[in-house]
């Protein structure tokens, strides 16, 4: 498991280079249940690795290995965010005293990362061009990803060019161990160390002045034996236990670094890697005090004493007393707080007064306290953050739901990328409008008061867009007359239309949420119908519900007539705080006079919709003759009659079907059929037949140019 940094690090990575647009496909493409992590969450390993593989496939430019070290250059910069960078400035004075540096840095992010499983840094050799560091860790793929670290980390910190190349690779099935070459001037550092360590030279110490100064310390022989253990550490141990001459691993564990406790190990590692040993043996649960002529008074047992510790962790640095030719752990005891300080047997006269041991635990014990409550409160923000993710992604979901009722869902996806609402006006060389009038409604309004008046429409327009609402179809209005418009074949375009750069910054709010736009139609015509079986269908849909709203007046069924029509239009948006989608032409008042002129009860439709439906083998049609209407003359139309065996067939499945879908992405919705048919009408001789429209736009007036898409 890794924390979360790593994962938020590569996000903010991306967002930056490649947009915000990318990082959320590589969202979808991971299923990733929120766009970003947090910092001290943890996660899987191979995360990461995942990310660079997805970034490389949608970019089919680099390869993942290219990824892992940007994402590792991407770190170091987010974590100066956090103010590690300020760490990492005083690791060293040149390059080369970072590297020796780096396992300390992993030590002292313990506080904020507890459970992080640092992996080894070692320098092998070093000469003035450079270094040999060994890399070891449990985790695979990183590779790439440190060196990207270390070249960020030489060019902003120490203004180093850094080359750096695998030298060898050692790893076996248990660990990844890399050994790498790393090229950078290493010849200041060279200098500045000789004349730092000019050395008077001074008589050598006896042991036991060595030993009083330390009494923290393991010393131990080449046999990893041991020849004598500090005061302040065998006081922890039972009078009887016998350390002396015993190999130092009987007596401790090294849980860090993970390596084998050699001799040659400690000679290599020593020099600037911390090790962290942890006691094997049961410490005493009492500590005795030693009176004046020697007999040891045992304390009480307290109750701190009874649970007692187990086990003690010393933490410290490994050096080789070349005159002695033995090696000293000098160390200090890991303590938190008072209890456990307790539970050890220790007291302050104890610790070292020279390393601030005693001051830094004092210090602790007063902040603890507050510490913990601002963890505490981190914590519970995360979990407060969490579920304000999860909110927010569902009203954005009824957002969209929202605007995509108030227009066709091309029209919206243009305004959510940013383009001006005015300027967008377009042709549409074939739509299928169609329009159901009530004809007594007028008695309503006169009659009835007007709470009982907003009843009947609301209950009107509900069973009406509870029909339009299992079609590919978009309602353009509900008009006071309670006159219901509907128009298929808008929803069929596909914006084409190019984002300006101005607008480069709006597109990332709508990216990755219109994945359902592609499949919405698909279910709501999964039998491939052309716009005008749609509004056929609908129309069929709309008259039998339209049984169901009862005249509170005359106590019958209101009487409804219902008509389309099909031919070219222009659309565009009107308005400028109030958006709405219109749509003007003579398709559009042909349509209304198709259905002035039909019969109550019955579906007219006009000569262009019935060449969109005479070869249908799904409705049934009948010749109505030459009808007189208003300002067009003698026209052909027809009666929309019946619906035929194939469509009742499918219409049957959706019936016993009758639950509602939930769709996480967009909205409800009811589809009508189930079963996909792969019969799809061209339409390219209809629409050949049609007089050719007039590019003159509506909207010409304004200051944008139009598109016409």
């Amino acid at each position: 498991m890794l924390y979360g940094i790593l994962l938020e690090s590569a996000r903010d990575g991306i967002c930056l280079g490649y947009g915000n647009q990318m990082w959320k496909k590589i969202v979808q493409e991971l299923n990733f249940e929120h766009e970003s992590f947090t910092t001290l969450g943890r996660y899987e390993d191979n995360l990461v690795e995942k990310i660079a593989e997805c970034l490389a496939d949608i970019l089919h430019e680099g390869t993942p290995e290219y990824y892992m070290q940007f994402f590792g250059e991407c770190f170091v910069r987010f974590f100066t965010n956090y103010g590690y960078d300020k760490i990492l400035r005083v690791a060293g004075r040149h390059f080369g005293d970072f590297l020796h540096s780096i396992d300390q840095l992993h030590d002292s992010t313990k506080f904020s990362f507890p459970r992080m499983k640092s992996p080894l840094f070692h320098v092998l050799e070093e000469d003035e061009h450079g270094a040999l560091l060994q890399y070891k860790s449990r985790r695979r793929g990183f590779q790439r990803y440190i060196v990207g670290q270390l070249k960020e980390c030489g060019s902003q910190f120490y203004h180093e060019e850094i080359y750096v190349r695998i030298q060898e690779d050692l790893s076996t099935n248990e660990y990844t161990r890399i050994i790498f070459r790393v090229d950078f001037n290493n010849s200041a550092a060279k200098e500045t160390s000789k004349r730092l360590h000019c050395i008077p030279n001074l008589p050598d110490i006896t042991s036991d002045t060595f030993f009083k100064v330390f009494p923290f310390c393991v010393l131990f022989d080449p046999s990893m034996r041991i020849t004598h253990m500090g005061k302040s550490i065998k006081s922890l141990f039972p009078y009887d236990t016998v350390v002396n001459g015993r190999h130092l691993d009987e007596i401790f564990r090294l849980v860090r670094p993970d390596i084998p406790l050699e001799w040659s190990n400690m000679l290599s590692y020593g020099r600037h890697i911390v090790f962290l040993m942890e006691s094997r043996i049961a410490l005493r649960s009492d500590k005795g005090t030693k009176s004046n002529d020697g007999t040891v008074t045992k304390k009480p047992k307290t109750t701190a004493g009874m649970t007692g510790s187990s086990a003690i962790r010393l933490k410290g640095q490994m050096k080789w007393i070349s005159s002695w030719n033995m090696m000293v752990f000098l160390c200090h005891p890991i303590l938190s707080t008072t209890e456990e300080m307790m539970n050890i047997g220790l007291t302050l006269h104890d610790l070292n007064f020279y390393d601030g041991s005693s001051e830094i635990l004092i210090a602790g014990m007063q902040h603890a306290r507050q510490l913990q409550a601002a963890i505490d409160k981190q914590h519970a923000w995360i979990s407060k953050l969490q579920a304000t993710k999860v909110e927010l992604k569902e009203w954005r979901r009824k957002g969209k739901r929202l605007l995509y009722s108030m227009m066709p869902r091309h029209i919206a996806q243009m305004l959510q990328q940013g383009i001006v609402a005015n300027s967008i006006c377009e042709s549409h060389k074939l739509i299928t409008v169609l329009f159901c009038y009530t004809l007594d409604f007028k008695d309503v309004v006169h009659k009835l008061p007007p709470n009982e008046i907003v009843q009947v429409v609301n209950q009107m327009v509900i069973i009406f867009d509870q029909c339009s609402d299992k079609y590919d179809v978009f309602k353009v209005e509900t008009k006071a007359d309670s006159s219901y418009m509907i128009v298929a074949g808008i929803q069929e375009r596909v914006s084409q239309r190019r984002i300006s750069s101005s607008s480069g910054s709006s597109i990332r709010s709508s990216v990755g949420g219109d994945s359902l736009d592609e499949v919405l139609p698909d279910i709501k015509n999964p039998l491939g119908l052309n716009q005008a079986e749609i509004v056929a269908g609908l129309a069929f849909d709309l008259l039998k519900q339209s049984k169901k709203l009862i005249n509170k007046i005359s106590k019958v069924p209101f009487k409804v007539k219902i008509g389309f029509h099909s031919g070219s239009a222009v659309g565009g948006i009107v308005g400028h705080k109030n958006y709405q989608y219109c749509l003007f032409g003579d398709t559009i008042n042909t349509a209304s006079r198709v259905t002035t002129t039909g019969d109550i009860g019955r579906i007219h439709l006009s000569a262009t919709s019935w060449e969109l439906l005479k070869d249908s083998i799904y409705f049934d049609t009948t010749p109505r003759g030459q009808i007189e209407m208003k300002g067009k003359g003698e026209m052909q139309t027809y009666w929309l009659t019946g619906v035929k065996d194939a469509y009742v067939e499918h219409a049957s499945i959706v019936d016993s079907k009758s639950e509602t879908l939930e769709n996480a992405l967009l909205s409800e919705y009811h589809p009508t059929m189930y079963e996909i048919n792969d019969r799809k009408k061209s339409l390219a001789n209809v629409i050949n037949k049609l007089p050719t429209s007039s590019d003159q736009c509506p909207f010409s007036s304004f200051r944008s140019p139009p598109s016409f898409i």
